[in-house]
């Protein structure tokens, strides 16, 4: 098999064609040169180079086994790229889903810092609005998610710090009673039914993103079914429910029959980051490690 020195000594002498000049790149003596170019020349079984005492040249079977040599080593490179590639998008994509609404500020400078502290993996955003985004993140849609998460995340997912918090609004249809308010206590969601989930197994409609009932206790009745943010408005803007939501909601979804009012008694609603607790590749941990790392700037 060939040396790699005698490949890189034939290369350099044929650059350079002078023995002391190859000898100085590769840090060898001439010598040492001239030694791996014999070798080189026995195994070939051919003269590569002319040598004389005013000029070094190589000969034409010498000057196609450079090219040769040449083309080896361009293959050789363009393979390592490739392979260096392959391994870095298995481990360098960030996924993380959001909230039309919730794609604050805090979110976004979290979101540019690691683009600059980590520019050797990639992150996208991906809005994954829907009234089931949590499956987005159980179906492997995502690595991260940010939204507003009620009671009883599945064991599985670890609940991380709190990107924003806002005030709460409740949409009422332009015609409700309600909609003359300057603004509306949480007490009457006991007389104002809003949209729920049903239960696979029982089919009892229910939503863990509210608490069951007020503050002093009344029980917040549920009623009508939603998948989307639309078709919550529609339920609303036919008085068939009310929607309490934060106040950026507005801002991103409306309806012409709809309107917000404010509304007080709850703390203020937060937005988190949840993950799941295992499988992350690299660049899911190191997204995560600067969202907890309270010297970040997003913090």
């Amino acid at each position: 098999m060939i040396d790699i020195g005698e490949i890189e000594a034939f290369l350099a002498v044929a650059d350079e064609l002078h023995f002391g000049k190859a000898g100085e790149r590769l840090r060898l003596s001439p010598s040492r040169i001239s030694q791996l170019i014999r070798r080189l020349e026995s195994r070939v079984g051919t003269p590569l180079v002319e040598r004389t005492t005013r000029r070094v040249a190589l000969t034409p079977v010498g000057d196609r086994l450079r090219q040769d040599f040449l083309q080896i080593y361009a293959d050789l490179n363009s393979a390592l790229r490739r392979a260096r590639s392959a391994g870095q998008e298995v481990e360098s994509t960030v996924r993380v889903g959001y909230l039309t609404h919730c794609g604050d500020e805090r979110f976004g400078r979290l979101v540019a810092e690691f683009r600059t502290a980590f520019p050797n993996y990639e992150v996208t955003t991906l809005d994954v609005t829907g009234l089931d985004y949590l499956q987005a993140l159980s179906d492997d849609d995502v690595d991260v998610l940010l939204g507003r998460f009620g009671d009883g995340l599945p064991g599985d997912v670890v609940q991380g710090p709190v990107m924003s918090r806002e005030h709460w609004v409740l949409g009422v249809a332009r015609t409700h009673p309600l909609a003359e308010h300057d603004v509306v206590s949480v007490e009457e969601l006991a007389t104002h039914a809003i949209f729920g989930v049903p239960d696979p197994l029982t089919g009892r409609l229910h939503n863990p993103l509210y608490p069951e009932t007020t503050p002093t206790g009344l029980p917040i009745p549920r009623r009508g079914v939603a998948r989307t943010f639309a078709e919550v408005l529609r339920l609303v803007a036919q008085q068939d429910n009310v929607f309490p939501t934060v106040a950026s909601f507005p801002t991103y979804y409306g309806h012409p029959d709809v309107v917000f009012v404010p509304m007080h008694g709850w703390p203020p609603a937060a937005r988190t980051l949840i993950w799941r607790a295992h499988g992350n590749n690299p660049g899911v941990r190191a997204f995560i490690g600067l969202a907890t790392d309270p010297r970040s700037k997003a913090s």
